[in-house]
Protein backbone atom coordinates (compact mmCIF):
# COMPACT_ATOMS: atom_id res chain seq x y z
CA UNK A 1 0.00 0.00 0.00
CA UNK A 2 1.61 2.87 -1.04
CA UNK A 3 1.67 6.24 1.29
CA UNK A 4 -0.95 8.88 1.15
CA UNK A 5 0.11 12.48 0.39
CA UNK A 6 0.58 14.81 2.82
CA UNK A 7 -3.23 16.25 1.95
CA UNK A 8 -3.44 19.39 4.37
CA UNK A 9 -7.00 19.55 4.80
CA UNK A 10 -6.23 16.04 6.98
CA UNK A 11 -4.32 18.10 9.06
CA UNK A 12 -6.96 21.21 9.43
CA UNK A 13 -8.18 21.53 12.95
CA UNK A 14 -11.89 21.92 11.96
CA UNK A 15 -12.51 22.12 15.90
CA UNK A 16 -10.90 25.62 16.15
CA UNK A 17 -12.47 28.67 17.02
CA UNK A 18 -11.80 32.13 15.93
CA UNK A 19 -12.44 35.35 17.12
CA UNK A 20 -13.80 38.84 15.73
CA UNK A 21 -13.90 41.73 18.00
CA UNK A 22 -15.71 44.81 16.46
CA UNK A 23 -17.34 48.01 18.37
CA UNK A 24 -20.59 48.22 17.60
CA UNK A 25 -21.51 52.11 18.84
CA UNK A 26 -20.41 51.81 22.52
CA UNK A 27 -20.43 48.22 22.73
CA UNK A 28 -17.75 46.16 21.94
CA UNK A 29 -19.26 42.71 20.11
CA UNK A 30 -16.24 39.42 20.52
CA UNK A 31 -17.83 37.11 17.76
CA UNK A 32 -16.64 33.49 18.28
CA UNK A 33 -17.31 30.77 15.47
CA UNK A 34 -16.25 26.84 15.76
CA UNK A 35 -16.44 24.68 18.40
CA UNK A 36 -16.07 25.90 22.56
CA UNK A 37 -14.71 22.99 24.33
CA UNK A 38 -12.19 21.82 26.99
CA UNK A 39 -9.49 22.16 24.36
CA UNK A 40 -10.52 25.93 23.09
CA UNK A 41 -12.50 27.26 26.39
CA UNK A 42 -9.07 28.98 27.55
CA UNK A 43 -9.45 30.86 24.20
CA UNK A 44 -12.40 31.66 24.87
CA UNK A 45 -11.33 33.38 28.80
CA UNK A 46 -8.34 34.73 27.03
CA UNK A 47 -10.60 36.85 24.53
CA UNK A 48 -12.74 38.38 27.11
CA UNK A 49 -10.23 38.83 29.39
CA UNK A 50 -8.48 41.36 26.51
CA UNK A 51 -12.27 42.61 26.32
CA UNK A 52 -12.50 43.08 29.75
CA UNK A 53 -8.89 45.03 30.69
CA UNK A 54 -9.84 47.03 27.45
CA UNK A 55 -12.24 48.65 29.47
CA UNK A 56 -15.11 48.04 27.78
CA UNK A 57 -18.72 49.01 29.55
CA UNK A 58 -20.78 46.82 26.96
CA UNK A 59 -19.85 43.56 26.08
CA UNK A 60 -21.71 41.43 24.09
CA UNK A 61 -20.37 37.50 23.34
CA UNK A 62 -21.92 36.83 19.94
CA UNK A 63 -22.27 32.98 19.53
CA UNK A 64 -24.04 32.71 16.16
CA UNK A 65 -21.08 31.19 14.83
CA UNK A 66 -20.47 28.30 17.46
CA UNK A 67 -21.10 25.19 15.97
CA UNK A 68 -20.84 22.96 19.53
CA UNK A 69 -20.34 23.98 23.12
CA UNK A 70 -20.33 21.46 26.50
CA UNK A 71 -19.93 22.35 29.39
CA UNK A 72 -16.27 24.28 29.90
CA UNK A 73 -18.07 26.73 27.56
CA UNK A 74 -21.08 27.44 29.74
CA UNK A 75 -18.68 27.60 32.72
CA UNK A 76 -16.84 30.12 30.82
CA UNK A 77 -19.90 32.36 30.37
CA UNK A 78 -21.28 32.19 33.97
CA UNK A 79 -17.83 33.29 34.66
CA UNK A 80 -17.72 36.35 33.07
CA UNK A 81 -21.22 37.24 34.27
CA UNK A 82 -19.99 37.01 37.28
CA UNK A 83 -17.00 38.82 36.67
CA UNK A 84 -19.11 41.81 35.20
CA UNK A 85 -21.31 41.49 38.14
CA UNK A 86 -21.73 44.88 40.67
CA UNK A 87 -19.19 46.54 38.28
CA UNK A 88 -21.67 48.64 36.40
CA UNK A 89 -21.00 46.92 32.98
CA UNK A 90 -23.34 45.05 31.14
CA UNK A 91 -23.10 41.57 29.63
CA UNK A 92 -25.18 39.99 26.60
CA UNK A 93 -24.55 36.58 24.87
CA UNK A 94 -26.30 36.31 21.32
CA UNK A 95 -27.37 33.27 20.92
CA UNK A 96 -29.67 32.04 18.53
CA UNK A 97 -31.97 29.11 18.60
CA UNK A 98 -29.56 26.23 17.64
CA UNK A 99 -27.85 23.01 19.19
CA UNK A 100 -26.11 26.06 21.80
CA UNK A 101 -28.72 27.78 23.09
CA UNK A 102 -29.91 24.48 23.77
CA UNK A 103 -26.86 23.16 25.97
CA UNK A 104 -27.18 26.21 27.72
CA UNK A 105 -31.01 25.09 28.60
CA UNK A 106 -30.15 21.52 29.32
CA UNK A 107 -27.05 23.01 31.80
CA UNK A 108 -30.67 25.01 33.39
CA UNK A 109 -28.22 28.32 33.12
CA UNK A 110 -30.30 30.47 30.57
CA UNK A 111 -32.44 31.96 32.16
CA UNK A 112 -28.94 32.80 34.65
CA UNK A 113 -27.82 34.61 31.61
CA UNK A 114 -28.68 37.79 29.53
CA UNK A 115 -29.33 35.65 25.97
CA UNK A 116 -30.41 37.46 23.39
CA UNK A 117 -31.26 35.61 19.88
CA UNK A 118 -29.81 37.96 17.84
CA UNK A 119 -28.12 41.37 18.11
CA UNK A 120 -31.16 43.20 17.35
CA UNK A 121 -32.86 41.73 20.41
CA UNK A 122 -29.50 42.55 22.53
CA UNK A 123 -29.85 46.10 21.43
CA UNK A 124 -33.67 46.48 21.93
CA UNK A 125 -33.28 45.31 25.39
CA UNK A 126 -30.50 47.62 26.12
Amino acid sequence: MAPRAHDPEVDRDPAGLEFTQLQVGHRTVLAASGEIDVATAPELREAVDAVLASGALDVWLDLSAVTFMDSTGVRALLDTRAALSGTGRTFAVICPPGPVRRVLQIAGVEGGLPLFADRASAHAAG
